[in-house]
This record gives structure tokens, sequence and C-alpha cells, in this order.
């Protein structure tokens, strides 16, 4: 099959970032747009006709599968639409994905749409977009190099819920420590469920303990060993380090430690001076140098059109789906009060499970 991937995005709030990303690419050409908002419909719509496209809008998820017969889609729904969203373009005859984190609401779903991808034979990446950042990159090679030494913590905080926020904070931390499995997590959560059900909390603001239209914490901490190396701590919400920004990150090692503060398009990488306090790392790239979506659609382009394997993209399923284990172990031992351990066997979304009686 030859010529440019047909490229399509459902869901336009994130989805816009994605949308871009395909303008961009030149093998890729964009032939529909879906959200249920007519609003955003016509503002992705207008951004396309203005790059010199000329999509096809739809409010029909369906209608777009049958009608546009994408070939690359992006998938920028609300969480819980993700796996269903992604069997369903399998099906359809889609060759390859790009969904957006977190990849299900649960792990029967997460893994129902890896199998369901890797027996097509569809690439599937998520969108933890960090991993080819360049900062994130960059760090990496310095831990691997050993320039911290032996990295014995690695500490992640972020504002937000962990399905929905903390699953960057894993797969970031995953990623630096270059991948590794996991051997066991200890968890502790609270949530306030005042004022809030399923109905109003099904927006992007949380609302009484309901986010998205599913129960989410307002705190959690946790901490996780990885197999051969470093220990990780997981922040979120009004657990998180105070002060810190949204997606932080700081590497301890016996030589020194690093800080990734935040997404800012300007400093923020710092490390330990000799007085103990942070300065800034000098002469390294900013998360801006090469912008991580486009990046990571370049790769996915290519790899689809030379029939690969999305295991050969940094983000592909079987990194994601590892990440996506602990964050549900995490929770699950938040829920139970004990270490959990790969495999994980509760495979419901702990916070929409009873509370363990013991």
């Amino acid at each position: 099959m030859g010529g440019r991937l047909r490229g399509a995005v459902v869901g336009l709030r994130m989805g816009r970032a994605h949308l871009r990303a395909m303008l961009g690419h030149p093998e890729v050409e964009v032939s529909a747009v879906c959200d249920l908002n007519p609003e955003a419909r016509d503002k992705a719509l207008e951004e396309a006709r203005a790059a010199g496209a000329e999509p096809r809008g739809f409010d029909d998820w369906p209608a777009m599968l049958a009608e546009a017969q994408p070939e690359l889609l992006a998938i920028a729904t609300p969480n819980r639409l993700h796996a269903a969203m992604t069997c369903q373009a399998v099906a359809a005859g889609v060759r390859a994905i790009c969904c957006e984190k977190p990849m299900a609401l649960d792990l029967a779903e997460a893994r129902a749409m890896v199998r369901a991808c890797r027996e097509a034979g569809v690439p599937l990446v998520i969108n933890h977009q960090r991993r080819v950042g360049t900062d994130l990159v960059w760090l990496r090679e310095q831990i691997a190099a050993g320039a911290l030494g032996e990295v014995s913590l690695i500490r992640a905080t972020c504002a937000g819920d962990m399905l929905s926020d903390g699953t960057h904070l894993i797969d970031s931390a995953l990623f630096l420590a270059g991948d590794p499995e996991w051997e066991w997590v200890f968890a502790g959560w609270h949530r306030d469920q005042d004022g809030g059900d399923e109905v109003v909390g099904g927006g992007f603001d949380k609302v009484g303990g309901w986010r998205f239209g599913h129960p989410v914490e307002d705190g959690l901490f946790a901490v996780c060993q990885l197999a051969g190396g470093p220990r990780v701590e997981l922040l979120t919400g009004d657990l998180r380090v105070p002060g810190r920004p949204y997606h932080d990150l700081e590497i301890m090692g016996s030589r020194g430690s690093l800080w990734r503060a935040g997404d800012s398009l300007g400093t923020n990488l710092f490390c330990r001076g000799a007085d103990g306090g942070w300065e800034p790392v000098p002469d390294r790239p900013g998360p801006d140098v090469r912008p991580a979506i486009p990046e990571s659609y370049r790769r996915l382009v290519e790899l689809t059109l030379a029939g690969g394997d999305d295991r050969e993209h940094p983000m592909g399923a079987a990194n994601a789906l590892r990440g996506f284990e602990l964050l549900i172990g995490a929770l699950e031992s938040g829920r139970t009060g004990a270490v959990v351990r790969p495999p994980v066997s509760q495979e419901c979304y702990p916070l929409a499970v009873a509370p363990d009686p013991t």
C-alpha cells in the first residue's frame, strides 16, 4: 500500500496537538476529525484547512471509521473510551494507533487492547510523549553513563490524580531507569467524595472525587522497587511535594542529583552545586528543541510504512502496559493496605471496587 497515510483524530481537546503533528508530517494526509462538540470540531477543521488539508468533520465515531477509513488514528477521547475505541479501530482496519494516556481505565481493558493490536499487527503507542523529549532523553543518557554514580531514588511528583496525570510520572521514572521490570509497590491514597458523582464529575475538573466520569483520589503516595535498580517515590494531588511544578522529577545518585523541574520551555534542568543548592545544567537543550509529539509521530509513521512493530517505538504498548500495571498495582495497594507484586491480579479499576474489609 503506497502513498500517504490517511490520518484521523477523534477527540479534539488534547487531540488538537495530535492533529498538528499529523498536519506537519509530509507522509500523512489528514482525512477526518471527530468530536461531539461542534465548536471543537469547527476549530479543528479551520486549523486543518489553514494548513492545506481538507478533512471531513464527524460527530459519529463509527461513521468516521466506515467512511473516512483512516490508516493512522489518534484517540484523544476521555479515559474510559480508549480501550473500546482502540479495539473498534483495529477491527475497522486501521494500520497504526496513537492513544492518549492513560491507555485504559482498568487492567483488563489495557491487556485487551494490547492483545487486539498484537494479533492484528497494528502498532499501538500511548502518548507518554516526554519519552522522546530532549530533556528526558538527556537525563536517561546521563544516568546510563554513570554521571550520577549509583542511582538510589527517583522521586516523581505532580498535581492531579494518578490515573490521569500520575501515569506520566510512572512512565517517565521507568524510562529514566532504563525500562526495567518492577518488583513491588506499596501505596496509600485518600479520596473526598463530597459533592460529586459520575455525572457532575464527568469533565476535566475534579468534582467531589470524580473526574472524566470515574473516581479519582485527592492525593496518593507510593514506593516502588525496580528490578536491579532504584526505588521510585510517586506523589500526586495534595500529597505532592509542595511548590514543585506539574511534572517534577528528581534523580538522586551516589555522585549527585539531577532535577527536571516540570515542562517549562525555559530552563528546567538543574544539578546540585558544591554548596548543596540547585544550579541550572549548563548548555543543555530544553524540551522545546525537539517537540515531543511531532517526534513521536515521525517515528510511528516511519515504522508503520516499514511494516514495523511498536516495540521499536519508545512509547510502544509494551512499555506502556508495564507502567499501567504498576499504576493499577499502586491503587490496589492503597485499597487493600498490602504490598502488591506483579503480575497484578486486580483487573478492575481499584477506586471503583469496594474497600478491602480487612
